[in-house]
């Protein structure tokens, strides 16, 4: 196997939500639970707003971020009900305090082996915050390079995305791995000529690929 490249995606792959659901921070759960909603409200009203919050947005700041976050939540406190000024307290939550998310327990290891051997690249449906999270958690300096969605103005579900790793690497046929946790996202990397193998944390899902459920099953792999 003439592997140079692994590209990994984020959410559910190498991290995943304190809370379990994208968007409901640690403050906005304190407040929900203390106001007793139900929680299949909030799932409705986020569905509702996510267009405010597309990761191909153009956001390539904090601030961009913290505002775009402050308007989301303004308008599903007000539909629940709540005072729509906690909005910015939630914002800040989700954009300025690294408590969001999760590394699974096997990352730090296995990239840190993994590093030795090939260039590591994150392609991420995401917002600059991630980051500084990854930084935080001491594993930015493990990829070659991160490739935010939000900062590139794409998305995974777009040819182009998996373009600009292409062209800035000059990757060839076969030389480049894609892990993701998206049958659809792994469709566009065989386009692309990447290998690829289905990450399934949670063992759930069926695959026509290679699927996996951690990290150390990917080690042995290579």
């Amino acid at each position: 196997m003439n592997l140079k490249y692994i590209i990994f995606d984020f959410g559910k792959v190498l991290g995943y939500p304190k809370s379990g659901k994208w968007f409901l921070t640690p403050k906005f759960m304190t407040i929900l639970n203390d106001s007793k909603i139900d929680f299949d409200k909030v799932k409705e009203v986020i569905l509702k707003n996510k267009y405010l919050v597309k990761d191909d947005l153009p956001i390539k700041t904090l601030e961009e971020e913290y505002q775009m976050f402050i308007n989301f939540y303004s308008n599903i406190l007000n539909e629940l009900g709540l005072d729509k000024y906690l909005a910015k307290e939630i914002a800040f939550d989700k954009v300025y305090n690294n408590n969001e998310y999760l590394l699974y327990d096997d990352v730090k290891d296995i990239l840190n082996v993994l590093n030795k051997k090939y260039k590591l690249i994150m392609l991420t449906n995401n917002f600059p915050s991630i980051i500084d999270y990854l930084k935080y958690e001491d594993v930015y300096d493990l990829f070659d390079k991160v490739y935010v969605s939000s900062v590139c103005e794409t998305s995974k579900n777009e040819e182009k995305f998996f373009d600009m790793v292409i062209r800035d690497y000059n990757i060839k046929e076969n030389e480049a791995l894609f892990i993701d946790d998206f049958e659809d996202n792994l469709d566009i990397g065989i386009r692309k000529k990447l290998k690829v193998i289905m990450l399934d944390r949670e063992n759930k899902k069926n695959s026509k690929y290679k699927k996996i459920s951690n990290l150390v099953e990917l080690e042995k792999l290579l």
